[in-house]
């Protein structure tokens, strides 16, 4: 009797060099060998990946300087998110630039520097625009776009 595959246990498999996969970013293209080279291109985003830990993982191949990228593992059938590049220097700078507006905002508190403020501007509503705005600064400066992409019409 046939099997549903989503019943089966997944499991990690090797990413073959020789073989195309679909692509985990842009979902439309098809990863294909890349010339001579250990890398997996993608027909559609242009985008580069290396297999790496064993041919386990997919990794972007080219440097990505500080933005941060999504790995992902091949069970057979589909993607699944392996987790990001980032370094743990990244991970304590970002902590660290998001925090700083809100103890900043924390301290004028306080010290009641805005004595003026209106009355419906809660502290509550003020860390919570902060928090919002800063969450999206570092979205935008830190993580690898798919928009970002070269896409082929």
């Amino acid at each position: 009797m046939f099997q549903s595959y989503e019943q089966l246990s997944f499991h990690q498999q090797v990413i073959v060099l020789n073989q195309s996969y679909p692509c985990p970013r842009c979902n439309n293209g098809i990863l294909e060998p890349y010339g001579l080279t250990e890398t997996l291109s993608c027909n559609c985003c242009d985008r580069n990946f290396v297999p790496l830990r064993g041919g386990r993982k997919l990794y972007p191949a080219r440097r990505m300087g500080m933005k941060i990228a999504p790995t992902f593992w091949w069970d057979g059938l589909r993607w699944h998110w392996a987790g990001t590049t980032a370094t743990t220097r990244q991970i304590v700078s970002i902590v660290t630039l998001f925090m700083a507006p809100l103890a900043v905002l924390y301290g004028a508190l306080y010290l009641n520097l805005w004595s003026a403020r209106p009355e419906w501007l809660s502290p509550l509503l003020l860390t919570a625009i902060i928090g919002l705005f800063t969450t999206q600064l570092l979205y935008f400066t830190c993580w690898d776009f798919d928009f970002l992409a070269k896409r082929k019409s």
